[in-house]
């Protein structure tokens, strides 16, 4: 198939795994940047794009009508969007332009919706990774909308060869890579005696914490996220707030890599993967605590229940299948031409 993806690309970004993969499928595949916001590399690059569509509503749409262009001259089969920044109106040219499969799969919490562009446009179908924001927008704005969690990809979310030079640079106790805020930053302060890097490059300047002492300000992506995921005992997973009942994107990614997690205990969590034999969890600061002094413990425990969340992850939460499944619900016939195999995914 044809397919068109819009959205943020950068490495790991949710738009570029969909896409990378969707090669891998043996689809063709264009890609349209939906909002050049690259925080990892430049702040200020960063602010300017985040502010000036705001102040400028013209731009904003200038920029955005790209993806009509690329959709008259692509003519794709289908059309996904990655990200919720899209206005209607461009939506709607989009449709006048080709008469692709228009979906959303949206990767953010309810915090993330700004204004909302995602629910007034005319879209096909509407891919959420929080079963509570399915359940509120098909019941109440009557949005053919489906639950759709994010993934990990095959290609370099998976157990890496860790050198000695790795070793030093992302051995520890404790890890994650994340955006800071004071909600993460309250729920991690308790461990700032433990040997513990937080990766990123988005510690904001008026985020007053001590752990901006062990912010690495370096961003880890795909091979490299892999090593610092491998390098470390145990990877943290204290999810926003705004994440209502479903997972975040790290919950995949950690799985893939083969890295023992400790995450927040959410109700989709438990139809993912197996508490405490796949993924261990907590519900209280007390309990994050005990479970990491146990866990730094017992060695043995942690790489059991790291091989089983490996296995799984693999098995049953790539993008791969994710896609497949987005084809299904839209009538569309899958013509993958590779598909990763279980077998090569696990080594």
């Amino acid at each position: 198939m044809k397919i068109l993806v819009s959205g943020q690309f950068y490495p790991d970004s949710f738009a570029r795994n969909i896409a990378e993969t969707a090669r891998r499928m043996g689809h063709d595949v264009t890609v349209v940047e939906a909002t050049p916001i690259h925080r990892h590399f430049n702040v200020l690059w960063s602010g300017f794009w985040t502010i000036a569509p705001r102040v400028f509503p013209k731009f904003e749409l200038r920029r955005q009508r790209k993806l009509a262009r690329a959709a008259e001259e692509f003519a794709p089969d289908i059309i996904l969007l990655a990200c919720g920044t899209l206005a209607p109106s461009v939506v709607r040219q989009v449709r006048d332009a080709c008469s692709a499969r228009i979906a959303q799969w949206y990767p953010d919490h309810l915090g993330c919706l700004g204004r909302q562009y995602l629910l007034a446009s005319d879209l096909d179908a509407w891919f959420f990774k929080d079963p509570y924001m399915v359940r509120i927008f098909r019941d109440k704005l009557a949005l053919n909308a489906f639950y759709l969690p994010e993934a990990c990809n095959s290609l370099w979310h998976r157990r890496a060869e860790l050198s000695d030079e790795d070793q030093r640079k992302y051995g520890c106790d404790l890890a994650t890579a994340s955006n800071m805020y004071y909600y993460r930053a309250k729920s991690l302060e308790i461990f700032l005696n433990y040997d513990m890097k937080l990766w990123g490059k988005s510690y904001p300047s008026w985020l007053s914490s001590p752990l901006r002492a062990i912010y690495q300000d370096a961003y880890v992506a795909e091979e490299e996220k892999a090593r610092a995921f491998n390098a470390a005992k145990i990877v943290l997973n204290t999810m926003h707030f705004g994440e209502i009942e479903g997972v975040n994107c790290r919950l995949f990614e950690a799985a893939g890599c083969g890295a023992f997690q400790i995450a927040d205990w959410k109700p989709a969590l438990p139809d993912l993967f197996v508490p405490e034999k796949e993924i261990v969890t907590f519900r209280t600061r007390q309990e994050l605590k005990e479970k990491v002094d146990y866990y730094l413990a017992h060695p043995k425990e942690r790489r059991e229940i790291a091989d089983r969340a490996y296995a799984r992850a693999h098995r049953e939460h790539t993008y791969e299948l994710r896609l497949q499944k987005i084809f299904e619900i839209l009538g569309l016939r899958n013509e993958s031409l590779v598909s990763v195999g279980e077998s090569e995914a696990i080594h």
